[in-house]
């Protein structure tokens, strides 16, 4: 109680100096975090794993693209649902269920590489069921978050949550790779599904409530529809949507390190990891940066400078001749995309209303999805074209125009501020 009348009381103010750890200081949200970290870390083990799998099985590199396909068919034709359930039912509960039928991939996977006879459509079949049973997670724990912090917290949560995700991308495979080496793959995804009995536990001491606001309802197309009605009459979200998705769909530049690597800056494969790490490190940096500023009226504003400045990153790593540029370009890349992943995400939890929160999510999600799907072929396309360094120009090019026009056609994003009486 004493934390609901905290909340409630500095939603009615203005901003406060925000410290980079303060949303770690609420409980409800630490039991979160602290289940997300084993939930994440077990999900970033088994994706890695099941590449690895399909590959050392197969000894194909198209049947281990064809993993990544069989991940994101469910989210592309079903994650509008997952958004719905996220605005009907209990989104602690939900979080419950989902963590614990995520068990059963990993135990049959295990079980079939102990008993020797995985094949490579085993793997796919879990794959895509665990994307199946997924696909709820993300929209009813994001929606889940402003109810366990205060208003002047939100972006503080959201940045910690975001730098969390980034953890585990590392954590999750290096602590696989280590349980393989010493206990073998199939006792691996054993421990696998093991690892996430205390995302579980914690969720059962959460106290806040999880019911969304608002009168009952049921899943349903409608609701959907509903949804769509509310993102396209919201300005403000329906210009950052379009943002996001038009900058995925020309600056996916992920597929061209390799090419980049290879042909332009000539390194082997120690290179090629570097290249593909300094994204990663920039993200790092832009997630610290979003937690010692604590606090940003101008969200909106900030977001399509992030957007602006990524897009010269694009065209900076096009013109980059030396290994040492495409580092720096990397690293501006991963910067500015994590700073407006975190503006984003921040937005669509302050403006949707609870009961739009998990729908709003999953649109966010959607949106992202996709322009990565159609970004990742706009890249080859391109590159087949104009080489990996024109079609990066190329992109970075459209990338501005996109900014320079949202920013001019919704003047309502650009004017955004928080707090705003």
């Amino acid at each position: 109680m004493a934390q609901q009348l905290e909340a409630e009381k500095t939603q009615t103010t203005g901003p406060i100096k925000v410290s980079p750890l303060a949303s770690l200081a609420f409980r409800d949200y630490r039991l979160l975090f602290i289940g997300g970290f084993f939930s994440g870390s077990a999900n970033q083990m088994r994706q890695a794993f099941n590449l690895f799998l399909v590959y050392d099985i197969s000894d194909s590199v198209l049947l281990v693209g064809f993993t990544g396909v069989f991940q994101v068919i469910p989210a592309l034709t079903l994650g509008l649902f997952a958004g719905a359930l996220a605005d009907v039912f209990d989104r602690r509960k939900l979080l419950l269920i989902v963590n614990s039928v995520s068990m059963i991939p990993p135990l049959a996977l295990g079980a079939l590489l102990i008993t020797d006879s995985i094949e490579v459509w085993h793997i796919f079949a879990f794959t895509m069921l665990t994307s199946l049973i997924n696909i709820a997670q993300g929209p009813a724990r994001n929606s889940l978050v402003p109810k366990l912090v205060p208003k002047s917290h939100l972006m503080n949560a959201v940045t910690l949550n975001g730098s969390l995700q980034q953890a585990t991308f590392f954590i999750g495979p290096l602590v696989g790779g280590i349980l393989v080496n010493a206990y073998g793959a199939g006792t691996t995804y054993i421990l696998n599904a093991f690892l996430l009995i205390p995302s579980m536990v914690v969720l059962l001491f959460i106290r806040t409530s999880g019911k969304p606001e608002g009168e009952g309802r049921k899943v349903s197309i409608t609701m959907v529809l509903d949804g769509m009605r509310f993102i396209v009459t919201t300005r403000i979200l329906l210009g950052l949507y379009l943002t996001d998705f038009g900058l995925s769909s020309v600056g996916f530049f992920r597929p061209l390190l390799t090419i980049m690597a290879k042909d332009v800056y000539e390194v082997g494969p120690l290179g090629l990891g570097i290249l593909y790490a300094s994204p990663a490190i920039g993200a790092v940096l832009g997630f610290i940066t979003m937690l010692w500023i604590g606090e940003v009226q101008r969200k909106g504003a900030l977001f399509l400078v992030a957007i602006f400045f990524f897009s010269l990153g694009l065209a900076f790593l096009g013109l980059s001749q030396w290994f040492w540029m495409g580092m720096i370009a990397g690293g501006v890349l991963g910067y500015t995309d994590s700073i407006s992943l975190v503006l984003r995400q921040t937005l669509t939890q302050l403006l949707a209303p609870d009961e739009y929160r998990g729908r709003a999510t999953a649109f966010t999600r959607l949106f992202a999805q996709t322009g990565n799907a159609i970004g990742a072929t706009e890249a080859g396309v391109a590159a087949s074209f104009m080489g990996p360094g024109g079609a990066l120009i190329f992109g970075g090019a459209i990338g501005v125009v996109i900014v320079l026009s949202v920013g001019f056609g919704w003047r309502s994003l650009w004017r955004y501020r928080s707090f705003e009486q």
